[in-house]
């Protein structure tokens, strides 16, 4: 069972004050933890500070690493994510979110 590696970036609506903002990730950051055990690290993250201008406007991102793609698929499938991803649907404008297998380019 490879580990599955998931990228995620959120992009707030505008109006979106920073105190939401810190609930959103504490929130999320939290919901890992309760999960320790399907996680091999993170989430860790923060704020583009890349000086290319490639962000598309997202405001933060950040990585975690799955156990495989079961935990990957249990973690998805757990009622208080989905209760999170309700939660925050309303100062969300995008989000971006992709899991890949470290290696696995498709060729």
């Amino acid at each position: 069972m490879a580990p599955i590696t998931r990228f995620a970036a959120f992009k707030y609506k505008p109006g979106t004050i920073d105190v939401q903002k810190r609930q959103v990730l504490d929130i999320i950051v939290k919901l890992y933890e309760e999960n320790a055990r399907m996680i091999n690290y993170g989430p860790f993250g923060g704020k583009n500070n890349n000086p290319g201008g490639h962000d598309k406007g997202f405001d933060i991102g950040f990585t975690v690493e799955f156990k495989s793609k079961e935990c990957r698929d249990e973690f998805n499938a757990d009622e208080k994510h989905a209760q999170y991803i309700m939660a925050i649907r309303d100062i969300l404008e995008d989000v971006f979110i992709y899991d890949f297998e470290r290696g696995d380019y498709g060729y």
